[in-house]
C-alpha cells in the first residue's frame, strides 16, 4: 500500500514537470530584426506556460517592409499583416511616439544637470533646484547657471521629425537650445540637427527638428547666466515623434479621459463628470451634492459656501452709476444650501462713476468714454478746441477706470492645454483695476496697448540715447507664495523684456524711456501662482493705479502747448537742435555751453544736458568724441587712428563638465560721428518652416552700417559695444553660431587721464585702480592711461545700475596697426562681476602728441658762421605732420663740447689761472693804492721848505693799530687759507715795511 502511494505521487509530480501542449491562443506573432533590406519576417512564439506541438509549428513568413507603418488611431495586427481600429477607451498615435502626460518621466526620457564654472566664481554651482521636473500636463526647468538636460532616444524606421510645444520667456541671460546626436554622440553637422527656439513672451509655441533614420538622440538644453532664483521656468510638451515604430495595439486612455472608436488621443473629462482608465465615456457627478474639475478621476462632495468662494466687481457705467456686486467663483464648488453657508452679499447701492480720462469725453450713444477729436483736449469732461498756434500734447493715460478703455487688449494665457475660464479677467474698480483668477487657474493675465509711435524723431549719437517718449505706471502685487510681472515691449524690433518683478511687491512707481520712435506693442503681464503650485484657490491679485504713455502721434491731450516755431502734420514744430522752448516767454533758447538738448520739444533749461568730461557737442543735440583728446594737463592725444573701423575681440573658451565649448565674441567701436560709430551684434539662427535653423558666421557692420534698418530688425542689436555668445555648429569649428547678442555700452559717458576716481558706480571700486587690481592688470602706468568708458541704456536684474565697459588704453610705442586688446589676467571674459567690463588696449594712438618742448637738440657742424639745430624725438610721444623732420638754422655758437678733449682739459686749467693771476694783481694793486695815498697825506701834512721829519717806529701805524684796510680778508677753506698765506708772504716782501725813514733823510 505503502509502495503505491509513493508511485501515485512521482507520477504526479512529474505530470506537474511537463507543460502542457500550447493551443492556437497560446501563440503570439512578432516580427524580426530587419535586414539590410528592410525586410522582416513573422514568426509565432508561444507563451510561458505551454509545450508547442510539433504540429503547430509554423514556418517564419515575410511581414511587412520596415518603413511601413500605420495611421493615426490604428494598429498593426501582425497576425493579419493589417492596420484596424483602435477601439473605444483606446487610443494611437500610429507609428508616432506622443508624450503629453508629465506625471512622471516618460519611458525613453532621462534628464540631468551640469554645473559650469561661469566668470563670478570658480566653484561648481548647486544644480539642484534646476533639473527637468515633470509638471502633469507638461514638464519645467528653472533657469541657472547649471546646464539642464532633457534627452529622449528613438530608432527611427525612416527620417522622420520631433515636434513639441514650449514656453520661453527670457531675453539674453538664458540659452536654449534642441540639438539631435547619432548613438555616437555627435551631430549631423548640418542645419537641421540644431535648433534655437525664439521667445515665446507667455503664450505656447511649436517647433520641430528633423531626424534620420536610425538611432538619434533629442536634447533640450538650458543654460542661464544673471538669473535670480526665483525665475520663471522654461515649459515643455506635447512631444511628438514621427516613425518611431509601429503600433501593434492601442494604448488605455488615463483615468480622467475617454475616447471614441479609432481615436489619436484621450479627450479630458468636463467639469463635474469623471472616468477611471479605459473609458469610452465619463460618468456624470451628483450636481447638488458632487463636484469635480477637469479630468477628474472621481467626485467629491461639495462644502458649505465661505467668503472665499465668491469675488467681489463693479457693474458697468449707466447714466453715470454703478455697483458692488458679487459673483460666485467658478467653477462653483461650494452647497450653499447646506448649514452654516455663506449667502452671496445682495448689489450695493448706486455709486456715482468717475469721470472720464484726460482727453476723453463720454460718448452719449455708448454710454462709455470715446478719445476727443484732433486738435481738441479734455480734463475728462467736455472736449475743447486747442487754440491758435498751439498743439495738443497727446498721450495715453489711463488714471480712471470705470472700465477697461477699448484701446487697451486684454488676454489670458494658460500654462495647461485647456482655454482659460471666462471669470480669468481684469476687474475694473473706478480708481484702479485689479487682476482675478477663476479657482485653480494658472495663467498669464495680460493688458496690451498698441503705439503708433511718438511725435519726437529719435536722435542717435555717441552721448546717451534721446528719449522720444515715456512708459509710466503705478502697482502694487499681493501674493500667496510666487508670483511674477513681466513689462514687454517690441520697440527695438524684437519682444523684450523690459523688466520684471518676483513675489509680494509694494507700491512702485516704474519709469521707462523709449529710445526709438516707431510703431510697438506694449504688454503687462502678470501670473498668478506660478508653474510650481496646484492650489484650488488662489489669492495672488495685481493693481494697477496708472498707466500713461506719453508724447504719442495719437490718444487723448489734457492741455495744448504753444509752438514757438509753429505747428506741423504731427503737432509743433520743434525747436532746432541745442534749443529748448522756455517756460515763460514760450520761445526757443539755446542751452548753455558744452550741454545738448538729447530730445526735442524739450521745455525749461533742465532739459539741456551736461557733456561728460572728454566729449564735444555735436550739433547741439548729441555730445561726441572727435577722437582728439586733451587732458587736464594740456597734453594732446590723437585717437583718430582707432575710429576708423570696429575691433572685434575673442573672450576665453568656456566648457561645461561635459566638455561643451562656448565662447563670446565682443565688438567695439569708440569713437565717430553719430550714426557712423556703432558696431551691429547679429544673432545669426534664423527660423524657417521649411528650411529649420540657418547659421552664418559672427557678423557685424564696420563701415557706416544701415542702422536705420538694423533697428527694426529682431536678430541685430546696435551699440557702441556689444557682446555675443558664439557656439561652434559643427564638428570642426568652421561654421559658428551666434546669439544671445547683448549691449555692452550704447553710449559714451566720459574720456579722463590722471584721474584717480571713477565715475562707475559700484561700491567696491571707487577708483581706477581699485578695478585695475580686481582685473589682473598692472597698476603702474594707471595714471598715464586714457580711460574710456561706456554706459548702457537700461539696466537688468542683475545690473540694475546698467552695465559698464571700460577701456584703459595704453601708451605702447612698439604697437603695430591699431595694437592690441587684452582681457583681465583675474577675469578672462571681461568681466569680474557681470556688471562692469574692462579691457586694456596698448596702441601707439595712447601715446600723447609731440610738443617742441618734448625734443632732443642736436647741433651740427658750423659751416660760414651757421649751424643746423636737428630736433630728434625722445621716443615718448608721437611726432605730428608739422613736427615731422623739423630743424632750424642758427649762427655758430662755440661750445666746449665740440673741441678735442685735449682742448677741453687745457682751456678750462689756462682760463683758471688767468682768473687767479688777475685776482692776485688786484690785491697788489690795491695794497699799493693805500700805501701811496697815506705817502700823498704826509707830503700834504708837512712844511714847506726842508724840514727835517721826526723819526718814525712804524709806517704810520700805531701800537695798538691794525692795519685792516690792507689786508684781504678770505673766508672759510683750503682757497682761503691759500689766499691768506699768499698775502702773508707779500707783507712781508713789501719794501716800504722793511725801510725805515732815517731822521734827516730828505723827501725829495
Amino acid at each position: 500500500m505503502k509502495v503505491s502511494l509513493f508511485v501515485l505521487a512521482l507520477l504526479s509530480i512529474f505530470n506537474l514537470a511537463i507543460p502542457e501542449d500550447c493551443d492556437k491562443s497560446d501563440y503570439v506573432y512578432k516580427y524580426t530584426q530587419c535586414d539590410v533590406n528592410g525586410d522582416r519576417w513573422v514568426v509565432s512564439v508561444p507563451k510561458d506556460g505551454c509545450q508547442p506541438r510539433k504540429d503547430d509549428i509554423t514556418v517564419p513568413r515575410k511581414g511587412t517592409k520596415c518603413s511601413f507603418t500605420c495611421e493615426k488611431g490604428t494598429y498593426l495586427d501582425i497576425a493579419s499583416q493589417q492596420c484596424k481600429h483602435c477601439p473605444a477607451g483606446t487610443y494611437s498615435r500610429g507609428s508616432a511616439a506622443h508624450f503629453d502626460d508629465w506625471d512622471t518621466l516618460p519611458n525613453g526620457f532621462s534628464a540631468s544637470t551640469e554645473s559650469i564654472a561661469a566668470y563670478e566664481s570658480d566653484a561648481p554651482s548647486n544644480c539642484s533646484s534646476s533639473e527637468w521636473t515633470p509638471k502633469s500636463t507638461y514638464i519645467a526647468v528653472t533657469p541657472s547657471d547649471c546646464i539642464s538636460k532633457l534627452t529622449f532616444s528613438a530608432s527611427l524606421m525612416k527620417p522622420g521629425t520631433v515636434q513639441f510645444e514650449y514656453q520661453y520667456n527670457y531675453g539674453d541671460t538664458v540659452m536654449f537650445h534642441v540639438s539631435v546626436q547619432n548613438d555616437q554622440c555627435q551631430s549631423a553637422n548640418d542645419q537641421e540637427s540644431s535648433l534655437w527656439p525664439d521667445k515665446t513672451s507667455g503664450s505656447w509655441k511649436s517647433d520641430s527638428l528633423k531626424l534620420k533614420s536610425g538611432y538619434n538622440v533629442i536634447t533640450w538644453s538650458v543654460f542661464g547666466y544673471d538669473t535670480t532664483e526665483s525665475a520663471s521656468p522654461i515649459l515643455l510638451r506635447k512631444v511628438h515623434v514621427t516613425n518611431v515604430a509601429y503600433a501593434s495595439d492601442c494604448a488605455k486612455c488615463p483615468a480622467g479621459s475617454y475616447s471614441s472608436e479609432g481615436s489619436e488621443f484621450c479627450s479630458e473629462c468636463p467639469i463635474n463628470t469623471y472616468s477611471s482608465k479605459g473609458a469610452e465615456v465619463c460618468e456624470r457627478c451628483d450636481h447638488d451634492t458632487q463636484y469635480a474639475g477637469y479630468g477628474s478621476t472621481e467626485c467629491k462632495t461639495r462644502p458649505a459656501c465661505s467668503e472665499e468662494d465668491y469675488y467681489h466687481s463693479m457693474k458697468p457705467c449707466e447714466d453715470g452709476k454703478t455697483a458692488n456686486v458679487y459673483t460666485w467663483i467658478q467653477p462653483q464648488i461650494c452647497n450653499p444650501n447646506l448649514s452654516g453657508s455663506i449667502p452671496l452679499p445682495p448689489e450695493s447701492e448706486p455709486i456715482d462713476c468717475m469721470a472720464c480720462n484726460s482727453g476723453m469725453t463720454l460718448d452719449p450713444a455708448t454710454k462709455r468714454c470715446t478719445y476727443c477729436p484732433p486738435n481738441f483736449y479734455s480734463d475728462g469732461t467736455v472736449c475743447k478746441p486747442c487754440g491758435t498756434n498751439t498743439a495738443p500734447d497727446y498721450s495715453y493715460s489711463f488714471m480712471r477706470w470705470n472700465s477697461i478703455p477699448d484701446v487697451i487688449g486684454t488676454a489670458c494665457i494658460p500654462f495647461t492645454e485647456k482655454e482659460c475660464s471666462n471669470d480669468t479677467k481684469w476687474l475694473a474698480f473706478g480708481d484702479h483695476i485689479e487682476s482675478h483668477f477663476a479657482r485653480g487657474e494658472s495663467a498669464y493675465l495680460v493688458l496690451q496697448v498698441k503705439v503708433a509711435g511718438f511725435r519726437t524723431q529719435h536722435v542717435m549719437g555717441e552721448g546717451e540715447s534721446s528719449s522720444v517718449g515715456q512708459l509710466k505706471m503705478t502697482f502694487e502685487t499681493q501674493c500667496e507664495g510666487f508670483c511674477q510681472i513681466v513689462i514687454l515691449s517690441d520697440d527695438s524690433g524684437k519682444e523684450d523684456v523690459i523688466s520684471a518683478w518676483e513675489y509680494q511687491t509694494k507700491e512702485t512707481n516704474f519709469v521707462y524711456n523709449f529710445k526709438k520712435n516707431t510703431s510697438f506693442t506694449l504688454s503687462v503681464a502678470f501670473q498668478n501662482s506660478g508653474w510650481m503650485l496646484r492650489d484650488s484657490l488662489n489669492n495672488s491679485t495685481m493693481k494697477i493705479s496708472s498707466l500713461e504713455v506719453t508724447n504719442t502721434i495719437n490718444g487723448g491731450a489734457s492741455i495744448c502747448h504753444t509752438c514757438p516755431k509753429g505747428k506741423g502734420q504731427n503737432g509743433c514744430i520743434p525747436c532746432p537742435d541745442g534749443q529748448y522752448i522756455d517756460v515763460n516767454t514760450t520761445s526757443c533758447v539755446s542751452c548753455p555751453p558744452r550741454t545738448v538738448v538729447p530730445s526735442h520739444n524739450a521745455y525749461g533749461v533742465e532739459s539741456c544736458k551736461p557733456c561728460g568730461r572728454g566729449l564735444t557737442v555735436f550739433k547741439g543735440r548729441s555730445c561726441i568724441s572727435t577722437g582728439v583728446f586733451t587732458d587736464d594737463l594740456g597734453r594732446t592725444f590723437d585717437l583718430r587712428n582707432l575710429t576708423a573701423t570696429y575691433k572685434f575681440m575673442q573672450g576665453s573658451l568656456l566648457f561645461t563638465s561635459s566638455g561643451t565649448q562656448y565662447y563670446h565674441g565682443f565688438n567695439i567701436s569708440l569713437f565717430g560721428e553719430p550714426d557712423k560709430s556703432f558696431v551691429i551684434c547679429e544673432n545669426n539662427v534664423t527660423q524657417n518652416a521649411s528650411d529649420g535653423a540657418s547659421f552664418s558666421h559672427f557678423n557685424a557692420h564696420p563701415d557706416q552700417p544701415d542702422i536705420t534698418s538694423a533697428i527694426n530688425e529682431p536678430k541685430r542689436l546696435v551699440a557702441k559695444i556689444c557682446r555675443s555668445t558664439l557656439v561652434p555648429a559643427s564638428e570642426d569649428g568652421k561654421s559658428v553660431m551666434t546669439t544671445q547678442s547683448t549691449s555692452l555700452g550704447d553710449f559714451l559717458v566720459e574720456i579722463v587721464r590722471n584721474e584717480s576716481v571713477t565715475t562707475i558706480p559700484d561700491s567696491k571700486w571707487s577708483t581706477y585702480t581699485d578695478i585695475y587690481n580686481a582685473s589682473g592688470f598692472d597698476t603702474a602706468e594707471v595714471d598715464n592711461d586714457i580711460q574710456v568708458h561706456f554706459k548702457t541704456d537700461s539696466g537688468t536684474h542683475a545690473c540694475p545700475n546698467g552695465r559698464h565697459t571700460l577701456i584703459s588704453l595704453r601708451c605702447d610705442q612698439d604697437a603695430k596697426g591699431q595694437g592690441e586688446i587684452k582681457l583681465p589676467p583675474s577675469c578672462p571674459d571681461a568681466t569680474c562681476n557681470g556688471c562692469v567690463f574692462h579691457f586694456l588696449w596698448l596702441t601707439r594712438a595712447a601715446c600723447p602728441v609731440c610738443r617742441k618742448e618734448d625734443f632732443d637738440m642736436v647741433l651740427g657742424m658750423c659751416e660760414n658762421g651757421y649751424q643746423t639745430v636737428h630736433y630728434i624725438n625722445s621716443g615718448k610721444c608721437l611726432v605730428p605732420d608739422s613736427l615731422q623732420g623739423i630743424k632750424e638754422q642758427k649762427k655758430c655758437i662755440m661750445l666746449l663740447a665740440a673741441l678735442p678733449i685735449a682742448f677741453q682739459i687745457a682751456i678750462p686749467s689756462v682760463l683758471g689761472l688767468v682768473l687767479l693771476c688777475f685776482f692776485v694783481a688786484c690785491i697788489l694793486w690795491r695794497k699799493n693804492q693805500k700805501l701811496a695815498y697815506r705817502y700823498m697825506k704826509l707830503v700834504e701834512n708837512s712844511q714847506t721848505g726842508e724840514v727835517e721829519l721826526p723819526g718814525a717806529d712804524s709806517c704810520a701805524l700805531e701800537e695798538d693799530e691794525h692795519e685792516d684796510g690792507d689786508s684781504v680778508a678770505i673766508r672759510g677753506g683750503k682757497g682761503a687759507r691759500f689766499f691768506k698765506k699768499l698775502t702773508n708772504k707779500i707783507k712781508k716782501d713789501d719794501a716800504f715795511e722793511s725801510a725805515v725813514l732815517n731822521e734827516r733823510m730828505p723827501l725829495t
